[in-house]
C-alpha cells in the first residue's frame, strides 16, 4: 500500500518562507515611508543644537552653509567624515561648533557637538548620539538632567587642564552617580574639542570654507 505525502513536510517551509518575504517587504515600505519623516527630524534636531552652540548673537551667517567637512580620528575621535560649523559676526569667525566622538563611553562612542567661541570658551554642549544605560549613562541628557550645564563657559584655562576630568579623578567636574565612566568619557572628549579649537589656523579655516561652499 503506497504512503500518502506528508504535507507538513513543506508545508511549514513555505509558510516560514511566505512569513519572511512578507515582513521584508512591511520593513521596506515602512522604512521608504518614514525616511524622509526620519531626516527631517534630524535636521531639527540638528538645527536646534546648532542654535544653543551657535547663537544669533554670534552668527549673521549661514552654519549650514559655512560648514567643513573634518576627519579627525586622531585629535577628535572621528570614525567617519563630521561637519565642523562656523559661526561669523560681520564676516570674521566667532565661533564653532565642533563634532568629536568619545570611543571609551560605557556602551560604545558618545557623540557631541562642543560650540566655542574664538577665545576658547565653551557656549553649549550637545549630545547628539549614545546608547548609554537608560537610567544612569544617559542621564548626560539634557532633557534627563542638568548635568551639561556645568559646561558653558568653561574654557582650558578655567579649570586648569590638569582639572579636566571628573571629581573622582580629582578633576573640577561633577559625575553621575553609579556612572563614572560615561561623564569621564565626555568630560575627556570636550577637553579634546577645546585642544583642537586652540591648535586651529582660523585664516586656513576660513579658506577652507570657501572651497566647500
Amino acid at each position: 500500500m503506497s504512503q500518502q505525502p506528508n504535507h507538513k513536510t513543506w508545508t511549514l517551509p513555505v509558510i516560514l518562507a511566505v512569513i519572511t518575504v512578507v515582513t521584508s517587504a512591511v520593513l521596506m515600505l515602512t522604512h521608504e515611508l518614514t525616511k524622509d519623516t526620519i531626516e527631517r527630524q534630524r535636521l531639527e534636531a540638528r538645527l536646534k543644537s546648532l542654535q544653543r552652540l551657535l547663537p544669533d548673537k554670534l552668527a549673521d551667517n549661514d552654519v549650514i552653509a559655512d560648514a567643513v567637512t573634518l576627519y579627525e580620528p586622531d585629535k577628535l575621535g572621528h570614525r567617519k567624515p563630521k561637519q565642523l560649523f562656523i559661526a561669523k559676526k560681520d564676516g570674521r569667525i566667532s565661533a564653532l561648533a565642533i563634532p568629536v566622538v568619545a570611543r571609551n563611553g560605557y556602551s560604545g562612542d558618545i557623540e557631541l557637538m562642543v560650540g566655542v567661541k574664538v577665545n576658547g570658551e565653551i557656549t553649549d554642549v550637545a549630545i547628539i548620539n549614545h546608547k548609554e544605560t537608560p537610567g544612569l549613562g544617559d542621564l548626560i541628557e539634557p532633557n534627563k538632567s542638568n548635568w551639561l550645564e556645568q559646561f558653558p563657559g568653561r574654557s582650558l584655562g578655567n579649570p586648569k587642564q590638569k582639572n579636566w576630568t571628573v571629581k573622582k579623578d580629582g578633576g573640577q567636574f561633577d559625575q553621575i552617580t553609579a556612572a563614572t565612566i560615561t561623564p569621564r568619557a565626555v568630560v575627556t572628549a570636550i577637553k579634546k574639542a577645546l585642544l583642537y579649537q586652540q591648535s586651529l589656523d582660523l585664516t586656513t579655516l576660513t579658506q577652507e570654507a570657501k572651497e566647500d561652499a
